[in-house]
């Protein structure tokens, strides 16, 4: 995995300079799933994963922008008002391969957040 690649989503993310701070609290949850990922599949699925998880931070800081009600939320949470066990947010232009294969990713960094961020926060 490419952590200096992935050090610059929060930039390509971003509306605001605040989005920058947001994006790097994203960076924080996605990176461990990355590393999973990296360990488990051939570098060719991992690397679909990881530009599905791009699309899902871009998708986050764009509601964050546009929406108030998003605005105060932690990431985790906020992601959580996205991704569940089913699927991810439509994504607009995505072929319905291209979303059958974003729902997969969301599917998989949702119960990654369940098993490892989410059980934390409630202890």
């Amino acid at each position: 995995m490419n952590h200096n690649e992935i050090d610059k989503w929060p930039d390509s993310w971003k509306y605001c300079s605040k989005d920058i701070e947001s994006g790097n609290e994203l960076i924080k949850l996605m990176k461990p799933f990355l590393e999973e990922l990296s360990n488990t599949y051939s570098s060719r699925t991992a690397k679909i994963h990881r530009d599905n998880l791009w699309l899902l931070g871009g998708f986050v800081i764009e509601h964050k922008n546009r929406y108030k009600k998003y605005r105060n939320i932690e990431p985790c949470l906020l992601l959580t008002k996205f991704i569940d066990s089913w699927d991810g947010p439509m994504i607009p232009g995505l072929s319905e391969k291209e979303q059958c294969s974003f729902d997969n990713t969301c599917r998989k960094f949702y119960k990654h957040l369940v098993n490892n961020v989410l059980k934390n926060l409630s202890s």
